[in-house]
């Protein structure tokens, strides 16, 4: 009993310390799945993420922030909702779309955060975002690609 305590407490520190999230969100081309990237201004590419409000999940600031930052609430969690993998202080599901993103104004800020949004193959995804995010697109590959 002592030992399961432990692991709970541990897990519980872990969460803790996560501080945003988001989902590597792909479409499928047929041939291939391509990665949804959002261009910053500076001519940089990033994933959809960002900071939970008080008492929200890290699932649901997840998806939350997606449609925020990308226009996309059809989200399917086909490989599962419970796979995610961990990011520095971040964490990152992994959901398809059949949608095309646009990029909102966000509600708080009444400014796009981004540029523009595209799908991109999974080696040009992993070249141009920002490297402690590099791993997430890889993890998503091997998901995808293993089932």
């Amino acid at each position: 009993m002592e030992k399961l305590r432990e692991i709970i407490r541990l897990v519980l520190e872990k969460e803790e310390k996560v501080k945003s999230s988001g989902i590597v969100v792909v479409k499928d081309y047929g041939d291939e799945y391509r990665v949804l990237c959002l261009k910053r201004e500076d001519g940089t590419y990033d994933l959809t993420k960002g900071q939970p409000e008080p008492g929200e999940s890290l699932f649901d600031t997840a998806v939350r922030e997606t449609e925020e930052e990308s226009g996309i609430s059809d989200l399917r969690f086909e490989w599962g909702s419970d796979k995610s993998i961990t990011y520095g202080k971040g964490k990152m599901f992994i959901a398809s779309t059949s949608s095309e993103p646009f990029i909102p104004v966000n509600p708080e800020t009444q400014i796009k955060e981004h540029e523009s949004a595209e799908f991109l193959s999974f080696d040009e995804a992993e070249k141009v975002v920002d490297d402690y995010l590099k791993n997430a697109v890889r993890w998503a590959r091997n998901i995808i690609y293993k089932n």
